[in-house]
């Protein structure tokens, strides 16, 4: 228990500038999370769920939940969503909420879309006990103080295509770059002088995402490969590579690399039109995977469509008022 959280101490900076967005394996399938222009594209209303447990084996790992919505709207030309985010790591909890909206226009056999998203931050830390490189626990006003919270506010941009045969799109988060102010002191009244503030900015990443669908002849597979390149253009970059083979539009199975950090398999199940489920398992195969396990994630996706049938045009008799 105590690695983890003197990990978390000699890290802190890094965590406050580094990638803050949660990451998922099976991003092909939650698109919407990193760009706000995919809201409405698929014409029906969508409700996705996901929940991953990261580095199983560490107390205090991170966990991460994500649920967005988003429907086609025909009379604003696009669709809305809404986007709902936990991160836990440690005693640092993060939850973000947000609103976004998409145009959507058909072009080339498929449809081009332009997103924007605002969001709401919040940033928390539970009853902490930080403890130090010698074991010794106490309070500290350099260090982050437990039961304090911050809010800030920022946005996302994307823009999206997509057609029978391929996807892509490109979008930026944190746009503004915010910073969430957090107080340093257990109890301001009783030491006002050592009350001071950690600021942990939002820092602006950028997405590039794409896959191509391709049926194999005389089968019932399709072979999906897919690509997301992660970047802050500072702390970090990530790259997942996945190839995913489709059996009837029913079963699948792939497997992820993701660039020196780890390989991941999932596969999924289409139950219904309207419901699909889906598991991958990540292997480390850096520093960190000999200390604890990989990591787990699920996710559940429902769509379905309302379709209002069109007025009948024409008078309607009742033999009552001829």
């Amino acid at each position: 228990m105590k690695k983890i959280y003197i990990m978390l101490l000699t890290g802190i900076s890094y965590l406050a500038v580094g990638q803050q967005d949660l990451q998922f394996t099976q991003f092909m399938f939650n698109k919407i999370y990193y760009n706000p222009a995919v809201a409405g594209s698929g014409g029906a209303i969508c409700v996705n769920a996901l929940h991953r447990s990261q580095w199983v084996g560490f107390e205090g790992a991170p966990t991460s939940q994500n649920l967005n919505i988003n429907a086609p709207i025909k009379k604003l030309h696009g669709g809305l969503a809404l986007k709902v985010s936990n991160d836990q790591i440690g005693y640092f909890q993060n939850f973000n909420i947000g609103l976004g909206y998409a145009y959507q226009m058909e072009l080339a056999n498929g449809t081009l879309g332009f997103g924007l998203n605002l969001e709401l931050f919040t940033s928390s830390v539970n009853n902490a006990e930080w403890v130090a490189p010698d074991g010794t626990t106490g309070f500290d006003p350099s260090i982050t103080a437990p039961i304090t919270q911050g809010i800030t506010f920022d946005g996302s941009l994307g823009i999206y295509y997509e057609n029978d045969t391929w996807w892509a799109g490109i979008s930026s988060a944190r746009l503004a770059q915010s910073s969430t102010e957090l107080d340093n002191n257990v109890n301001p009244a009783l030491n006002p002088t050592l009350s001071t503030i950690t600021d942990f900015y939002n820092r602006r990443h950028y997405y590039i995402m794409g896959g191509y669908n391709w049926a194999i002849p005389n089968s019932n597979i399709d072979l999906r490969p897919s690509l997301l390149l992660k970047s802050d253009f500072g702390a970090s970059s990530v790259v997942d590579v996945n190839v995913m083979g489709v059996y009837n539009n029913k079963f699948w199975g792939g497997v992820t690399y993701r660039l020196t950090e780890a390989v991941a398999v999932n596969v999924g199940y289409q139950f219904t039109e309207s419901l699909k489920a889906g598991y991958s398992y990540d292997i480390g195969i850096n520093g960190i995977s000999q200390q604890g396990g990989g990591s787990h994630e699920i996710f559940l996706s429902y769509c379905f469509k309302i379709e209002i049938p069109p007025r009948q045009k024409g008078s309607y008799k009742n033999p009552r008022f001829l």
